[in-house]
């Protein structure tokens, strides 16, 4: 990654240092860590201080719904979100409903209070170059609370009151070129599971190359993944379940095309298999409009029918003197949000304004439904993560024979509503 695009970098070293991590309760480590790992060439040295414990769970959903809102408010120059708790919550996974105001405090607190110093390096000629940065993602927390203590311990915030964030400076700055954008939205949405969210955020942004590309394979060795996925302290095997149950939730929202592992304990080699492609002539068209390499993969590969159309409304926008803060972000917003840009709605030689955004967020799309092929496919991957090896040939020779219905069934099972492996062994007769 260019160090000229300085405005990438607190983004990207925040997912790949694991900072955040992947565990969806407490994991009772200490207010501080340090830990070094590599991930293909790049050597990590991250210090972390957490005063209210390491982020975790659903904090970094608060964050992105935290960063939501600011894009949306057009990027404030004091870089404060000003909204309500029950306008934020609507934008999480946490509802509004029981303890969601409370959970939410504490997200926010341990949002704040969390910084950490990373040193991205690597090797050569026996000396290890590289950079080293300090930084933090939240400068001010101001909520209305009640609690049964002084100290506020355990309060929950007010619904309707007003709730401000302020971001760091250079957080800000990410925000208001689109870069967090590179996560997308509608997979967040389908991926129910907190701790799949979280692994395809470090996944994401690993993925990202010195040039700004993104790649179709990651392989990583077991122990620098635990560090990397903020599990420090954990033994292998509950590291190797906590990744599994990620991994199926990945597979299953054709996020991950596979996920092998080779050799055992420590030493375990994992290589991830992304799905999709991208057209490089689609990511030149966004790259032109000045989006960051990374962001267009990203958006290319989730929203390839909408880069066109994006591009031609914006486009046209500028030629009728439309001027945007920050050209980058209004084309991911184009492409992540086309209804707010309809070409015809633009009347001839006028100035158009961009309509106001929607407290809430409108209903996310369904994935669209599998073929035989694919679901079959989908059924075998998750099969072989959940077995840890590949399936006996028999019983995948099997699988081609089965009904329309069985195949759904399935499918159903993959997602969570049965165990795959009994339902397999039931619908072709024989051990997997």
């Amino acid at each position: 990654m260019s160090q000229g695009n300085e405005q990438w970098i607190n983004e990207l070293t925040l997912a790949r240092s694991g900072v955040f991590s992947i565990l969806n309760r407490d994991s009772g480590d200490d207010q501080s860590w340090e830990t070094t790992f590599s991930i293909g060439d790049r050597h990590f040295y991250v210090q972390g201080v957490a005063a209210r414990g390491r982020p975790h769970g659903v904090d970094p959903d608060v964050l992105l719904a935290l960063q939501t809102l600011f894009f949306e408010a057009g990027c404030p120059d004091d870089d404060t979100v000003e909204c309500t708790a029950y306008r934020l919550l609507k934008l999480t996974p946490l509802g509004i409903r029981g303890n969601a105001y409370a959970r939410l405090r504490e997200s926010l607190l341990r949002l704040e209070g969390v910084s950490w110093l990373t040193r991205i390096s690597r090797q050569s000629g026996g000396r290890f170059r590289g950079t080293t940065e300090t930084n933090r993602l939240i400068d001010r927390v101001s909520v209305r609370d009640t609690s049964l203590s002084a100290s506020g311990e355990g309060g929950t915030i007010e619904a309707g009151a007003p709730l401000r964030v302020t971001f760091s400076r250079h957080f800000a700055q990410s925000i208001r070129e689109g870069f967090y954008q590179i996560l997308d939205a509608e997979l967040l949405s389908d991926l129910k599971q907190p701790t799949a969210r979280s692994l395809y955020r470090v996944l994401q942004a690993h993925r990202v190359g010195d040039d700004g590309s993104l790649a179709r394979e990651l392989p990583v060795i077991m122990a620098a993944w635990r560090e990397a996925t903020g599990l420090s302290g954990q033994r292998h095997n509950n590291v190797r379940r906590t990744l599994d149950g990620a991994h199926v939730h990945l597979i299953a929202a054709k996020y991950l095309r596979d996920v092998s592992y080779e050799g055992s304990g420590e030493g375990t080699r994992i290589r991830y298999e992304f799905e999709g492609e991208v057209d490089p002539e689609l990511v030149g068209l966004l790259t032109d409009m000045r989006v960051s390499r990374p962001v267009a993969e990203a958006l290319v590969t989730d929203h390839p029918d909408r880069i066109r159309p994006a591009v031609k409304a914006v486009r046209q926008r500028l030629e009728e003197g439309y001027r945007p803060r920050s050209l980058a972000a209004t084309m991911v917003d184009a492409v992540r949000n086309p209804e707010k840009y309809d070409v015809r709605s633009s009347a001839p030689n006028a100035v158009p304004t961009l309509p106001r955004v929607k407290a809430q967020p409108e209903p996310q799309p369904l994935l669209l439904p599998l073929n035989r092929e694919e679901s079959l496919g989908m059924v075998r991957s998750i099969l072989r993560v959940k077995l840890g090896r590949v399936p006996r040939d028999e019983a995948v020779l099997k699988l081609a024979s089965l009904s329309a219905d069985q195949v759904d069934r399935l499918v159903a099972a993959a997602r969570g509503q049965e165990d795959l492996v009994k339902a397999v062994e039931e619908l072709v007769g024989e051990a997997v």
